[in-house]
């Protein structure tokens, strides 16, 4: 029942090594069984030393499927042979551990089961951290401590549409809090503690690579209003990043909205929620997911149905990248990129996700209130101002693709904004018992097109517009130069062009703050084009400034005869005035101020293009003067700005 990881090629080694006893044998051999028909056969000389003993390692390859793969090992010699093992229905395939609490653990058992779906080292006891798992690989759906029941879902995705056999290990524990997984001991990380029990259980599976390590996990920081969740995450982080090397991707899940009763001082709720959010940002081979907006939630867990929607929701996220899935559009759940004021006098905030994001903004819902009255939930009124989640602050929100508009009821100074509240609104319904004061808060929530909800934030800057770029277009013979002025606070600019009216655009190049030009060679005679630019920050961006080329020829006025012999560009100019000529030339050129002086005199031979830096040189009109060996002058002016 083991199961080897699978490589890139979709096969597996099954390394067989050992050591011999006994003098006198000349090999050893590994027969190979693919559903009991033999497929291979691969034999080790035995090495002896100067004794008796002898080693030998062998190392035959499997393919990752919906197959049963069996070895027998044999001693060999002339003569005869003896069989010394023989190991049954062995498996390549993909490797995924969770840990966490509760809703990690998910233990709400399914009637599925498959052989393909697979965890090992069994723990008997229905706490990881009170009794060490034994060392045998079974069933995945048949095993305690459970892989949990989204963790199974997502099995039963990867074999019912990959094929490709998956091996999860979970080493939650319910109501664990962070500092629990911190017990590790420095000598031996295998030491049995609640953290050391899974690197455990990892080391008997010895997998030589691990898809993803899941992290779920929160909620009881929140109940508890534990602080420094960051703090303990990062020495956590270290501990993963020593004892599982062999790990691709740590993978964070936010945890859902828990609200609780507004007596609390300075919650954890909205802080915790949004460091999760930021770990793909902040540490090496993460990445994130959220659990807010999954269905079948009661407020703190969700019943199978629901849990088995997210194991299926955690399928689409890695399928694209580990199964080469062609759905790949909006399978990750929508992250606040920016958030802005965009209006002069700050009556509205443009929030902006990822590129690509499709949102949908929720219709308001009606629920029955704690009261037996009807209660009206607003998304508008989950978003919230400086922390205050008393004030109801917007009138009106919507979506369009991958950004969301925000209006307000009145001019505000605000400077944080924050999504999806840590206080339960007056008449919500409560969780059972009671007492507890846990709101059962569903939603509305802002989602994607495939109905993920986006992450909740909170607190993250509220940026003003940054003014619009003045794009300026010139056109050479073969190309096109594209300049602009730097904008104050822009970190980068991102240049999109379109072929005509009814193209869509096409992001042309993004650049850093520092470049102010580009040259578009790849382009196209008789056509026109359309250029725009944006500056971004790190909390706010521009609008569009467009501009268009004509790239039809130069037919044959006065300047149009200048013009086909060379061009200069780009005019107005502020550093940098770039001459061009349509054939290599040899002659003069001069550069006279509005007083007639010369203030630049060069000698040309076979020249095809010439620049000059007059960033030093005063604000006005110049003329630059050509005179070709022929003595033919032409001349065009130029502004420096």
């Amino acid at each position: 029942m083991q199961v080897y990881a699978r490589a890139d090629d979709n096969l597996a080694d099954v390394p067989i090594s050992g050591r011999i006893e006994l003098a006198g044998w000349d090999h050893m051999s590994v027969v190979t069984f693919r559903n009991n028909v033999r497929t291979g056969y691969q034999k080790s000389a035995i090495t002896y030393g100067t004794g008796t003993t002898g080693t030998f390692s062998m190392k035959p390859r499997i393919k990752a499927e919906m197959a049963d793969y069996s070895f027998e090992v044999y001693a060999c010699h002339e003569a005869d042979s003896v069989l010394i093992v023989r190991r049954n229905e062995v498996v390549a395939g993909d490797f995924y551990v969770i840990s966490g609490q509760s809703n990690a653990a998910a233990t709400v058992f399914g009637a599925w089961s498959n052989k393909y779906a697979r965890t090992v080292a069994r723990t008997p006891d229905a706490s990881p951290a009170i009794t060490p798992g034994d060392t045998l690989w079974s069933a995945a759906a048949w095993s305690w401590t459970y892989v949990g029941a989204w963790g199974l879902e997502m099995q039963k995705e990867i074999l019912e549409r990959d094929s490709i056999p998956t091996c999860v290990i979970n080493g939650s524990l319910p109501g664990a809090k962070l500092s629990e997984f911190l017990n590790r001991d420095a000598k031996d990380s295998t030491s049995f503690s609640l953290y050391g029990g899974l690197v455990k259980r990892v080391r008997v599976a010895n997998p030589a690579r691990i898809r993803a390590f899941i992290w779920m996990h929160g909620e009881q920081e929140v109940f508890e209003n534990i602080g420094n969740y960051a703090e303990q995450y990062d020495q956590l982080y270290k501990f993963w990043a020593h004892d599982y090397p062999e790990v691709e991707q740590f993978v964070v899940v936010q945890s859902n909205i828990i609200v609780l009763r507004n007596d609390t001082p300075n919650p954890q709720g909205g802080s915790v929620r949004d460091f999760l959010r930021r770990t793909k940002y902040l540490y090496p081979k993460t990445d994130h997911f959220a659990a807010v907006g999954t269905p079948e939630y009661d407020g703190v867990h969700y019943h199978r149905a629901g849990y088995e929607e997210f194991g299926r929701r955690m399928y689409r996220f890695f399928a694209p990248t580990i199964y080469g899935s062609k759905v790949a559009d909006n399978v990750r759940c929508p992250d606040i990129k920016r958030a802005f004021y965009t209006s002069a006098d700050k009556k509205e905030i443009t929030l902006i996700f990822e590129e690509g994001q499709d949102l949908r903004w929720a219709a308001d819902s009606t629920i029955k209130g704690q009261d037996g009255k009807p209660l009206v939930l607003s998304l508008k009124n989950f978003f919230f101002l400086d922390g205050d989640e008393k004030k109801a602050a917007f009138s009106a929100g919507k979506a369009e693709g991958n950004k969301v508009t925000l209006t307000l009821k009145e001019a505000s100074g605000a400077t944080k904004l924050s999504y999806l509240p840590s206080f339960y609104p007056d008449n919500l319904p409560l969780q059972e018992p009671y007492s507890f004061n846990i709101g059962i808060f569903t939603g509305p929530y802002l989602r994607n097109k495939r109905g993920l909800g986006a992450f909740s934030f909170d607190k993250i800057a509220i940026g003003n517009p940054l003014p619009n770029v003045t794009l300026s277009a010139n056109r050479t013979y073969n190309s096109v130069i594209l300049t602009w002025p730097a904008v104050e606070t822009a970190t980068s600019y991102v240049l999109e062009r379109k072929k005509s009216d009814s193209a869509p655009y096409e992001v042309l190049k993004q650049l850093d703050s520092k470049s102010l030009s580009f040259e578009d060679r790849d382009i196209q005679l008789n056509a026109t084009y359309t250029y725009r630019i944006q500056a971004f920050s790190d909390i706010s961006q521009s609008g569009y400034s467009t501009v268009n080329v004509d790239l039809s020829p130069i037919l044959g006025n006065e300047a149009g005869v200048k013009n086909t012999l060379w061009q200069m560009f780009p005019n107005p100019t502020d550093r940098v005035l770039r001459v061009e000529f349509k054939n290599a030339v040899t002659g003069s050129m001069a550069i006279f101020n509005a007083k007639g002086q010369i203030l630049h005199r060069k000698a040309l031979k076979a020249s095809r293009s010439e620049e000059v830096n007059v960033a030093e040189w005063p604000t006005g009109t110049y003329l630059l003067n050509f005179e070709n060996q022929d003595g033919v002058r032409t001349a065009q002016q130029f502004i420096k700005r």
